[in-house]
């Protein structure tokens, strides 16, 4: 082969490895992308107004990430996207809680992502660009990479964006990005990076590997965030808040961060762990033929990491429900087991609970005790003696800051699971006993009941202003409630207030959280009931160490003041008119109004979000049965606050709800205003 042919062979090579790029739908505005022989560039502005370059190959024997840049100063560079993930097969459904893959006789597969570039394109979504790299494989799973920046501040999503055409496919995913470190090299095989994060106990930390090794190190962190010192400036990796986490019942920290430095190489990033010890670990859903969106969030800085993982907390707010004027944070549905250890310890004891969710901004935590601990079906004087314990425990640690309100997640008598509290003691034994009536007068409690079926259990509550709502609806032990109960005088009942609201299960081809609740309250009113919904967390025992704001949720109700424990039913009051909001803690809504004017749905609204916005949506009730209006927020930017003004000319509308979710599919929403 002569010298000319082998120049010529090298050059088609060379050639073949350069794959297309479509930008025709990238229009005018704050990002632009200009595309050349062999790379790509996005080009945007950062809050102050500095122009920042994210720079890609279109090379595909190259590292994806050519170089991301501002003023002349390269902070990563021949970075690539790093993806894995382990499938299984759901037997229960898609909101099955106990459905656990690895007991499947087909047992699970973890499969390594394979990224070969094949094609690019990009595209303006609002004052944002999407920049997607085909190629990707990953086990059944197939698809690219896309790259999402937003005007206005550094931050970047990645996400694996995959379909699968198998069914009952449920999953988790592991996500990260491996960048080139040459200068942290030293002589014998050795390394010098510079890792940081927060540990537990909330003290910042930086970790120098000097071994090198190349197994992934998972550590215990605060605020789910990890940084590490790259070129002249840093980087932080990120899950999505509360979108990424599954909804356990334990919130154990359990190293959901991962970093490794080897052979000149960094690698950052976050994971999901198959396995908590325990049948109870609900996995993520992939319908067939769906676009799963498997994100993690890149921060990058020309300053250190602790300045680059300050800025990561901003988004949280540092894991803290900001306070809000005329409004008080109630957060439900606990089983701390409270009166046990109160009355092992004292009332003067202060269970580890208590500072975790003060800290957190909780106003007013509503627990659920005799969940498994206590004898709530004891019929004897020893089931009083333990309401009586439980509300003196609550009593003592309720002062004015704070207050700790009992309820029971009782699960007698009305189906499923569900949870009652009474605005004060009542005392109750969850059986009818023989020749005792079901209300009686006691000499140290006054008057007591005794229940045997759902028709006295709903005198009593009626009796005594009680507030019930089906706990984890369609799920877990409610599986199928409240659907079957919905002609029920009990359900039917305004006392019967709703159900309850989390992020689970999940599924990542939707932008939004806790469709299972979601589509329940829409269904509850498609029947004809003016239901409600609660955001609920059920978690067991807590303390300073979980990761326990990924699984939270508050409600905002509007109060003036927080009041005294003796008067803690004015939370119960506020909420059976409506009066509160219920959010993830990144969006708020410190006003919302939803009114008929000329038989149409007008809508006003401030929000107030960390997170860009994605849409804002009205969901309404017709004799055709619920429909939904989404309006895109996608030219809003991060750290904001927004004006929503919107008129839905809508004929024979009976109802209509708002929500607003951010492009981390946090949210908040109301509930739904009718229209007689």
């Amino acid at each position: 082969m002569t010298a000319w042919a082998v120049v010529a062979l090298f050059a088609a090579c060379a050639s073949a490895a350069i794959v297309p790029v479509d930008i025709s739908q990238v229009k005018a505005g704050p990002v632009t992308v200009k595309a050349a022989e062999d790379s790509v560039t996005v080009t945007w502005p950062d809050g102050r107004q500095r122009s920042w370059q994210a720079e890609f190959t279109l090379d595909s024997t190259k590292p994806l990430i050519a170089a991301v840049r501002v003023g002349g100063k390269v902070i990563v560079e021949r970075a690539q996207p790093l993806y894995r993930v382990e499938t299984g097969k759901r037997r229960g459904g898609w909101d099955q809680f106990f459905d656990y893959p690895p007991s499947h006789p087909d047992g699970t597969r973890r499969h390594e992502g394979k990224f070969t570039l094949r094609s690019a394109k990009a595209r303006t979504v609002g004052n944002r660009v999407e920049l997607y790299f085909d190629g990707l494989e990953m086990g059944i799973f197939r698809g690219g990479i896309a790259y999402t920046f937003y005007p206005g501040g550094r931050l970047i999503q990645q996400e694996a964006v995959v379909r699968t055409s198998d069914p009952d496919v449920a999953f988790f995913y592991d996500a990260g990005v491996r960048m080139p470190a040459e200068r942290d090299r030293r002589p014998g095989r050795m390394m010098a990076s510079e890792i940081a994060y927060y540990d537990t106990a909330g003290n910042f930390r930086k970790v120098d590997m000097a071994l090198e090794g190349s197994e992934r190190h998972p550590e215990q962190v605060r605020y789910r965030t990890m940084a590490a010192r790259m070129g002249t400036g840093a980087v932080a990796v990120f899950p999505l808040p509360h979108r990424y986490f599954m909804p356990r019942d334990y919130t154990t920290n359990m190293g959901y961060l991962w970093h490794t430095a080897w052979r000149g190489q960094v690698s950052l990033g976050i994971r999901q762990l198959p396995d908590d010890n325990s049948p109870f670990y609900p996995w993520m859903n992939a319908p067939p033929d769906t676009e799963q969106r498997l994100g993690m969030f890149l921060l990058v800085d020309d300053r250190g990491t602790r300045e680059v993982i300050d800025d990561v907390l901003r988004y949280t707010n540092r894991d803290r429900f900001p306070a809000l004027d005329g409004y008080k944070r109630l957060a439900v549905h606990w089983h701390f087991s409270y009166t046990d250890q109160a009355i092992a310890n004292g009332l003067q004891w202060t269970p580890p609970f208590k500072p975790v969710l003060k800290e957190m901004g909780v106003d007013a935590a509503m627990i659920a005790d005799f969940h498994g601990d206590g004898h709530p079906q004891d019929m004897t004087e020893l089931r009083f003696e333990e309401i009586d314990a439980y509300n003196k425990a609550c009593r003592a640690q309720s002062d004015r800051d704070f207050l700790l309100i009992p309820s029971e997640e009782a699960n007698v008598h009305f189906g499923g699971h569900w949870v009652v509290a009474f605005p004060k003691p009542v005392f109750w034994h969850m059986k009818g006993l023989a020749n005792h009536a079901f209300r009686e007068p006691h000499p140290k409690y006054g008057t007591v009941y005794h229940i045997a079926d759902s028709a006295q259990l709903l005198g009593m509550i009626r009796e005594n202003d009680g507030w019930v709502y089906q706990s984890h609806p369609r799920t877990k032990g409610s599986m199928g409630y409240p659907d079957k109960i919905r002609e029920t005088e009990h359900f039917r009942d305004p006392r019967y207030f709703g159900a309850g609201w989390k992020a689970m299960n999940s599924d990542l081809s939707i932008p939004r959280l806790g469709t299972r609740s979601l589509d329940l309250l829409d269904d509850m009113n498609d029947w004809g009931l003016k239901k409600r919904i609660v955001n609920e967390v059920d978690v067991f025992q807590i303390d300073s160490t979980h990761e326990l704001y990924a699984h939270m949720n508050i409600n905002y109700v509007k109060m003036a003041r927080l009041p005294e424990w003796e008067r803690y039913g004015e939370f119960m009051t506020a909420m059976q008119k409506g009066d509160f909001f219920m959010s993830t803690g990144e969006v708020l809504l410190p006003s919302a109004e939803i009114k008929e004017e000329g038989g149409k749905i007008v809508v006003h609204a401030e929000v107030s979000h960390t997170f860009p916005l994605a849409f804002y949506e009205i969901v309404f009730g017709t004799d055709a049965g619920p429909k939904r209006q989404i309006i895109p927020m996608d030219s809003t930017s991060e750290f904001q606050k927004t004006r929503i003004d919107y008129t839905l000319d809508v004929k024979g509308w009976k109802w209509a709800r708002l929500a607003v979710w951010d492009v981390a599919a946090n949210g908040a929403m109301v509930n739904p205003v009718w229209r007689d």
